[in-house]
């Protein structure tokens, strides 16, 4: 699972033609239709200085604007839990209306109740949208990029044979490979995340709609054998927490083979529909990224490797070494970022409070978008937070506009940092996870 880590953000900026607070620069200075603040308009982009400036206020522009929507995403999930819950759903903060739901499962994790959401998240950044970046950028022919490039890290859009691994990314493509993503096939695949259909697993924690046999604990939706919130239950119904046996929709962790439907992690075979946190092999329908074995003849896709009909120049996905062009050239992938496909897939326990888990499940492909969102986009925008003036003077000449393009950048760049640290702590409240402070 990954794990989060908030990040200080240097705010030295030099405010050249908007003598204005800091909040209020990117605001009064404006910004175009795609977010890069306007005071970047103009620069002379034959200069390689001012290229790099308008590639960081490009970047720094599609960002935040990123970072704005995954907030307002976090926002609306957090108050749709909420409402789920009969909490408080009309904040119109995020940090504000995803703390009520950290509170309602701190309070539920107080009480006992064991609550497990691992999330698994796999990104690409649009390298189609580097390459176009890296084009403007790279005014000065002296850097080759296929011999400079980070090995392994070169990737260039193919539609031909390639000699390297292909990768795939559609709504849902035929794939002979690995799949990172979902993969749906009628053979059984070894399944080391979430599984909907037939898991081999002699135990497992998720849910069956057959129910459980053995050592059950969790919410049941059939009649309960055992105990009920600690008091004895022959075969009746359960509203808090069943331990023992369960008859049917049983959601929790069980001691035997799930005989029906299962949903949940898996960590031997699957037959259906495998959410994989690692790429998985695959002989059916992959709704992410296929990745078909080095020398594949018809490669659609992103070629590792030489291609023999390349539909865009090569791009470094890695480290750039070439002086003078590895701030563009970080820009450039910071803006590929804010483009970024993501799939994931959760494995949600809650056991012992079935408001709780019915209400996080009924809105988990939200919850899973956002922190896919927020786990393409914290690093980026880290990446470009805390830079000034002097960053791109260093590289040459940018004038009176490059000097006003980074000080409206800056600011933004701030903005967005903040931003995507309230994603932060959104996806913990969503566990419980969230400071208090």
């Amino acid at each position: 699972m990954n794990k989060f880590r908030s990040s200080s953000v240097k705010r030295t900026v030099s405010v050249l033609l908007c003598s204005i607070p800091l909040a209020a620069a990117a605001t009064a200075c404006g910004t175009d239709a795609d977010g890069t603040p306007t005071s970047c308009n103009g620069l002379d982009t034959s200069v390689r200085a001012q290229a790099t400036v308008q590639a960081y206020g490009e970047a720094v522009g599609a960002l935040n604007r990123k970072a704005a929507e995954v907030e307002a995403k976090w926002l609306a999930t957090c108050n749709a839990i909420n409402a789920d819950l009969g909490e408080d759903a009309t904040q119109n903060d995020t940090a504000k209306a995803c703390a009520v739901l950290n509170a309602r499962v701190k309070s539920a994790l107080d009480k006992g109740v064991k609550v497990t959401l691992e999330i698994a998240a796999d990104c690409h950044a649009d390298v189609s949208v580097q390459a176009a970046c890296e084009g403007k950028c790279q005014v000065e022919a002296s850097c080759d990029v296929e011999a400079k490039c980070e090995p392994g890290k070169l990737v260039v859009e193919c539609n031909g044979q390639c000699s390297g691994a292909c990768d795939v990314r559609a709504p849902s493509v035929a794939c002979t490979g690995t799949c990172s993503g979902t993969c749906t096939a009628e053979a059984a695949v070894a399944c080391k995340g979430e599984c909907t259909g037939q898991c081999s697993d002699i135990s497992w924690s998720g849910t069956c709609d057959a129910g459980c046999t053995a050592n059950f604990s969790g919410s049941c939706g059939g009649n309960c054998e055992g105990t009920c919130d600690g008091q004895a239950s022959s075969g009746a119904k359960c509203a808090g927490k069943c331990q023992g046996t369960c008859s049917a929709e049983a959601s929790g962790s069980c001691a035997a083979k799930c005989t029906g439907k299962f949903t949940g992690g898996c960590k031997a075979q699957c037959t259906g529909s495998c959410a994989a946190d690692a790429a998985v092999q695959c002989n059916g329908k992959c709704d992410g990224t296929c990745t078909y074995a080095p020398g594949k003849a018809d490669c659609k896709g992103e070629c590792h490797g030489s291609c023999s009909a390349e539909v865009s120049p090569p791009v470094c996905t890695g480290k750039l070494d070439c002086e003078g062009s590895a701030d563009c050239h970080a820009s450039c992938q910071a803006s590929a970022s804010a483009d970024a496909e993501c799939t994931s897939s959760a494995t949600l326990v809650v056991d012992g409070d079935a408001e709780l888990y019915t209400a996080i499940k009924a809105h988990l492909n939200e919850v899973k978008e956002a922190f896919a969102l927020t786990i393409s986009l914290k690093d980026p925008i880290a990446s470009v937070a805390g830079k000034t003036a002097a960053t791109f003077e260093a590289l040459g000449e940018i004038g009176a506009q490059g000097a006003a393009c980074v000080a409206s950048s800056v600011s933004l760049a701030a903005k967005a940092s903040v931003s995507i640290n309230v994603s932060v702590q959104a996806s913990a409240s969503v566990q419980g996870k969230a400071s208090s402070g």
